[in-house]
């Protein structure tokens, strides 16, 4: 690798096992860009197989700028980088599916770091490669690998070992009350989640993320900052209320603050984990704001 998280610190990477997940076809990586390759890369490959379409997402410093679902992989990131473009600059993308030419084209007018994808088109990787005076990075993921079922992490003389998150994320932990695009939304948003710094709040619409907060020590203030990037992506379109957002939590939502800041950006439905000891207090929240209440019961932080 180029360095490590800075420049100052060198850095080195080994495959653990007989394979990688990925492989580099232009460009050297640095510890950042494995890190945002790979989380952007699991997120984007199980958003495409739950449900059946293209996925793309926008990252930086291991959270998303945006993520969504698209009719091609280039309608997929432009929708993802659309969320927050401003956040979006000098990005990682992730795509679920080979690059063509029309991705290139897009991302040959953007700025952004490196890409990985399953594949490249014929004529790609020279015009993707061509990007950052040579340096662009173009990662080729294996879309067969399956990762080790523990993860190990060493830091500070102390090595961490546990199940990877698999846990498998349906319908079923949603209300039977929402609709099919509602719950396509909600379900989207558990997946986006699980691979975002917590703790995090992702507002959604149309298939989309309209607005991450992540990486916040107050959940409220994920809520807020969410809401507020979602309030700019519809200012960006219409003049009228924004409504019919689905709102998702990595957390429990320990008070019905969340729920009175998620009603002003046009929140229709919420799911969380629930289980905290205001959760009743929150349910009632959300009745009272005539927004549909999902207790998923499963927690997804990610750090």
């Amino acid at each position: 690798m180029r360095y490590g998280m800075n420049p100052h610190q060198a850095a080195s990477l080994t495959v653990v096992g007989s394979a990688a997940p990925f492989t580099v076809v232009a460009g050297s990586p640095s510890y950042i860009n494995v890190l945002d390759a790979l989380t952007g890369w699991q997120m984007v490959r199980e958003a495409a197989g739950t449900f059946g379409q293209p996925a793309a997402a926008s990252y930086k410093h291991v959270s998303p700028a945006g993520a969504a679902l698209g009719t091609s992989a280039a309608d997929a990131y432009r929708r993802a980088r659309d969320a927050d473009p401003k956040s979006s600059y000098g990005d990682f993308v992730a795509v679920s599916h080979p690059v063509d030419a029309e991705l290139a084209d897009v991302l040959r007018r953007v700025v952004s770091d490196g890409i990985i994808a399953p594949g490249y088109a014929p004529g790609v990787v020279e015009v993707l490669a061509a990007k950052k005076r040579g340096t662009y990075l173009v990662l080729e993921a294996d879309p067969l690998f399956e990762p080790p079922r523990e993860e190990v992490r060493e830091l500070y003389g102390l090595r961490l070992t546990q199940e990877r998150d698999a846990f498998s994320l349906g319908r079923d932990l949603l209300s039977a009350e929402l609709d099919d695009a509602a719950a396509r939304d909600m379900l989207l948003g558990l997946i986006i989640v699980r691979y975002t710094q917590s703790n995090t709040v992702a507002l959604l619409k149309d298939g989309m993320a309209i607005g991450i907060g992540a990486g916040q020590q107050s959940r409220v203030d994920c809520t807020r900052l969410a809401g507020q990037k979602a309030a700019d992506w519809w200012s960006r379109r219409s003049t009228t209320p924004l409504t019919g957002v689905s709102m998702v939590s990595d957390g429990a939502l320990p008070f019905p603050d969340n729920v009175e800041e998620a009603a002003r950006f046009g929140v229709s439905h919420i799911a969380e984990p629930a289980g905290s000891i205001r959760s009743s207090e929150v349910e009632a929240a959300c009745a009272v704001h005539g927004i549909t209440w999902s207790a998923t019961g499963v927690r997804l932080f990610r750090h």
